[in-house]
């Protein structure tokens, strides 16, 4: 799973580059109001849903079933803002052909970089993730399919330049979402959903680098361990140094405190 994790998080690490340098449809809305906030989510809800344009490359989401369903920013001729929007598509049977693209929300992606991701929960739901000014937005779908849940603020937010959002999922079922943190208590805080229930818990702190000018990106590694800890290592947000943090003991959920309370520096990107 750890290296699984690796080559995904090494695509994304090249999309963040890539983009630096360089879903339901809302319902309708009067023109003068067509660029709103839906729970701190932007939205455009007077673009009429026409992908024009990709923008990066597809996220594929294995499902238990076999199926493979894909999410794809694509920019929209009609859009009011200029920003691109996340559309979702799926096949009908493992390794069969995908059905058409359908745009998720009217949520609006961006503006600087075009991120998003998405994973199959525990109930056999799609939960997608993507980059809103900063911060990241998030919507649902239940086992069933049908329509998107709207738009809402996921309460991650990384210091600019300092990385996306990561998911991983524990052996257990457990979801875990990581991202850089600019708080001054934290460096990287995450948020855990039990399989049991599928409630995302409030943010938890990921520890603290003891060097207070130092900012962490995004988790570069994330390894469950035999005795299912899990290890995350982290490179600083401007230059090639790791740092790696160790779970006291399996957080499943549970208050925060599961972690140490700083990170250590390492020499390599495993931080071996």
């Amino acid at each position: 799973m750890g290296r699984a994790f690796r080559r995904v998080t090494r695509a994304a690490a090249a999309l963040a580059i890539a983009c630096v340098g360089t879903f339901a449809a809302a319902p309708a809305a009067p023109a003068a109001q067509s660029a709103v906030t839906a729970g701190a989510c932007s939205v455009d809800t007077a673009a009429r849903g026409i992908a024009t344009a990709p923008s990066g490359s597809p996220v594929s989401v294995p499902r238990a079933d076999g199926r493979v369903d894909q999410f794809q920013v694509f920019y929209d001729s009609t859009a009011t803002q200029g920003l691109p929007f996340v559309w979702h598509r799926a096949q009908a049977a493992p390794g069969g052909s995908y059905g058409a693209w359908e745009r998720v929300s009217a949520g609006t992606v961006g503006p600087k970089a075009s991120f998003v991701t998405a994973v199959e929960n525990a109930a056999g739901g799609l939960e997608v993730f993507w980059l809103d000014h900063g911060g990241f937005c998030h919507s649902v779908q239940g086992p069933a399919g049908g329509p998107w849940s709207a738009p809402e603020d996921f309460g991650l937010r990384p210091s600019p330049y300092h990385g996306f959002l990561v998911l991983f999922k524990r052996s257990n079922g457990t979801l875990i979402a990581m991202a850089s943190s600019g708080k001054p208590d934290r460096s990287m805080e995450s948020r855990t959903q039990l399989s049991s229930d599928g409630v995302w818990r409030p943010a938890d702190s990921l520890g603290k680098v003891p060097d207070e000018l130092v900012g962490l990106s995004q988790p570069d590694t994330v390894t469950e361990l035999a005795d299912h800890r899990l290890k995350v290592t982290a490179r600083e947000w401007n230059r090639d140094r790791y740092w790696q943090i160790t779970e006291v003991a399996p957080n499943d959920g549970l208050p925060s405190g599961w972690w140490p309370a700083q990170w250590q520096l390492c020499a390599t990107r495993e931080c071996a």
